[in-house]
């Protein structure tokens, strides 16, 4: 029987309920052992893609009652199944019609997904609830421009889903659709790429709506923003969703930012409790539900402690991406002087840009004030270089 479990915007999922169901799997069954059913939700532990790896390693990964298996890349190389049933298909499938149904999807919308429907889950975690919605779906893949392009136009496209950056090559091209689905690639948490990728796709007679959508193979869809424009909001009666503080574990006060954990609420085949997806972003709990504001802006991996604040290297080349930057060719440096932390930034570029404006958006931004910032025409970036003893 299918859990069925709708947590409210401000609470954990039914904890009983969900531990007792989840005993019986042999991913969780030595993790929960000493974890009572009436448990606080914060002594269940938290699960790691090495913790994923090791069970499918020990076989403990497989259900028999699976119908979709998916295999997912992991940092390091190599890769994992994801096992879904019918009744995970048809719970995600539900989940994900809801939240296109509040993005503006309508079931007489012809969709084009430019996701890839090979092994990996690519187009498959927009399939499910499109074609729950009703929506006629086509299923096209990535790549082909100039195919994509006469899709669109022949068939009146109104909807498409797909990574920002093709989608704005898509209408540079000559593409315009009304609405953009955008995953895969950071979107609202680069400044300006929104605007930039609306203004590809939009056409002299009317403008193309651009939302972003936050999805992992491992969990399937997770938020979708609403043409407001306000947030992500999450797909609450498909997961439950934590923001930690990375060091600690600890939940962080509602906006301030931290590492998405993701529980699924009713999936049956490799369901995941409190699972570490790596992913930065902050939470809001409105009375419509939980949200995530700033969509997701960077990974977690390789945190560093700057003058006493948590300083995350993906962010920072998010941030250099919105300011117009090659944030593929910049070097974060960090040294010492008189026993205090310093941090510096260079960038390359041609232009000098307002180097003032910039340093007060970096404070604004990171709570932290660059001691050095410079923008170099020939600079090699050379990532992260602590100097710090």
């Amino acid at each position: 029987m299918t859990n069925t479990l709708t947590p409210s915007a401000h609470a954990p999922p039914d904890v009983p309920g969900l531990l007792a169901r989840l005993r019986s799997l042999p991913l969780y069954r030595e993790a929960l052992t000493s974890i009572p059913d009436d448990a606080d939700w914060r002594d269940v532990p938290l699960l790691t893609r090495e913790r994923l790896t090791e069970a499918w390693e020990a076989g403990e990964l497989f259900h028999p009652d699976a119908v979709r298996v998916h295999l997912t890349p992991h940092p390091g190389g190599g890769w994992l199944p994801e096992y879904a049933t019918r009744a995970d298909i048809e719970a995600h499938g539900r989940a994900g019609a809801a939240a296109f149904a509040r993005a503006g999807l309508r079931c007489e919308d012809h969709v084009q997904v430019a996701f890839g429907y090979h092994r990996f889950a690519g187009g498959w975690l927009m399939q499910d609830g499109l074609e729950t919605l009703g929506a006629k779906t086509i299923p096209f893949g990535p790549g082909e421009s100039e195919a994509q392009l006469e899709t669109l136009k022949r068939l009146g496209v109104r909807v498409l889903v797909s990574a920002p950056s093709f989608a704005q090559r898509l209408g540079e091209a000559g593409a315009r659709v009304e609405l953009l689905i955008a995953a895969g690639e950071p979107f609202t948490s680069i400044a300006g790429r929104r605007e930039r990728v609306q203004a590809a796709l939009s056409s002299e007679d009317g403008g193309c709506t651009a939302l972003d959508c936050y999805a992992t193979s491992e969990a399937g869809l997770i938020a979708l923003e609403t043409p407001e424009r306000g947030g992500l909001r999450v797909l609450a009666d498909w997961v439950f969703v934590e923001v930690l503080d990375p060091e600690t574990g600890q939940p962080v006060p509602d906006g301030e930012r931290g590492e998405l954990v993701v529980t699924h609420l009713s999936k049956e085949a490799m369901p995941l409790l409190r699972f570490r997806t790596g992913d930065l972003t902050r939470l809001e709990r409105r009375e419509d539900g939980p949200y995530l504001p700033g969509g997701v802006f960077g990974n977690v991996g390789g945190m560093l402690k700057v003058k006493g604040v948590k300083l995350f290297p993906r962010e920072v080349a998010f941030w250099l991406a919105g300011h117009g930057l090659d944030h593929t060719q910049h070097t974060l440096q960090l040294w010492s002087q008189l026993g205090a932390d310093r941090v510096g930034l260079t960038v390359r570029s041609e232009s000098r840009g307002d180097l003032e404006a910039m340093r007060a958006d970096f404070q604004r931004r990171f709570a932290l004030k660059l001691d050095a910032l410079n923008l170099d025409s020939s600079h090699e970036g050379r990532g992260v270089v602590d100097e710090r003893a």
